[in-house]
């Protein structure tokens, strides 16, 4: 049987953005009728094209089941507003809290978060290191992401509470875009035509050799002061490769689809981009399938195995059925010579 590959070229995946009020505490008071108000991030919301039944964070929608760990840096003041802090959805207008306020006086604050790490013992915060400025940098030792497959995300964010006389105004919410620090590879299937529809069931897809943990560190460049600012991140001693299967996977007859899109087939996988381009991110993917009862595997190894990280793969599987066909012939007789049988 021939199967025909199509790989899509990696177009760049959205990235999440997330809007948040967070809370600080600020010993300082400013006389008059102001009162705290408390730091909320908020997400940019609206109506995903798809449901989300994936680890990798599909459309700007931030996952209200996802905390973010923030920290804080006093740009006006030159310190530590708070050091990392867990926020979480309020269950309200999209809303983030971890219970610190803005200060009740003119001061410029700079933000530094993460969300969606898989640390040590699965936790958020175990195998993250903060810099002693917490809002300049952080570095995540990612232990595993092979079973847990959580998208890691990072952004940085700021606001400004503004004094005219007496009168403070505080900011609406803290906007933040949050970028991918990972590669999402996902596949799908379709039947070449009518006849190979149905014939086929796919089984399951195992991406081999695939890279899942390492040390990510996240910068935030001129995190002091109030223009200028970036953030970038960055992998390195990346560790062990695994042969990792796309999960959520519902074997299923792959159908025909005439406008030749296919359906898309399991979770996707997230794996760990290696800056050196000179070695392969992953090895190659397995497909399994069935056909007249039988089931096989068959290994497919890209031209392209290198990944970039915020950038989505696509992975096309086009079954071309080659029904067997027999070109029936008779082979002629062999006359043997006449034998004279004489009757007298």
């Amino acid at each position: 049987m021939k199967k025909s590959f199509f790989i899509l070229a990696a177009a760049a995946v959205v990235l999440a953005g997330c809007n948040n009020d967070v809370t600080l505490d600020e010993n300082t008071a400013l006389a008059g009728s102001n009162a705290q108000k408390e730091i909320a991030f908020t997400t940019l919301s609206h109506t995903p094209k798809r449901s989300v039944r994936r680890a990798p964070v599909r459309e700007t929608e931030f996952p209200t089941t996802s905390d973010m760990q923030v920290a804080a840096w006093d740009v006006t003041n030159g310190r530590n507003f708070f050091t990392h802090t867990t926020f979480s959805y309020s269950g309200a207008s999209t809303i983030w809290k971890g219970g610190k306020y803005w200060p009740l006086s003119a001061a410029y604050i700079n933000f530094l978060a993460y969300a969606n790490f898989q640390g040590t013992a699965g936790s958020e915060t175990n195998g993250a290191t903060w810099a002693t400025n917490e809002a300049s940098q952080v570095t995540l030792v990612m232990t595993d992401n092979k079973t847990a497959q959580k998208d890691l995300m990072y952004a940085i964010g700021n606001g400004e509470v503004e004094q005219s006389d007496n009168a403070l105004t505080f900011p609406t919410n803290v906007p933040m875009a949050f970028k991918h620090a990972q590669a999402w590879i996902s596949f799908y299937a379709d039947a070449y035509d009518a006849t190979s529809g149905g014939k086929v069931t796919l089984n399951s897809i195992t991406l081999n050799g695939a890279k899942y943990n390492g040390t990510y560190t996240i910068t935030h460049t001129n995190y002091d002061a109030d223009d200028e600012q970036s953030v970038a991140g960055a992998w390195s001693s990346l560790g062990s490769t695994a042969n990792v299967a796309v999960p959520s996977w519902d074997a299923a007859a792959i159908a025909y689809d005439s406008e030749g899109d296919g359906v898309e087939v399991g979770a996707g996988l997230l794996i760990v981009p290696d800056d050196d381009d000179e070695t392969a991110d992953f090895a190659s993917f397995t497909i399994n399938y069935t056909l007249d009862g039988n089931t096989y595997n068959y290994t497919y190894t890209p031209s392209a195995r290198n990944v970039d990280q915020a950038k989505h793969y696509i992975y096309k599987i086009n079954f071309h059925l080659h029904e067997i066909e027999i070109n029936a012939e008779v082979t002629g007789w062999a006359d043997q010579t006449p034998v004279a049988v004489p009757v007298f």
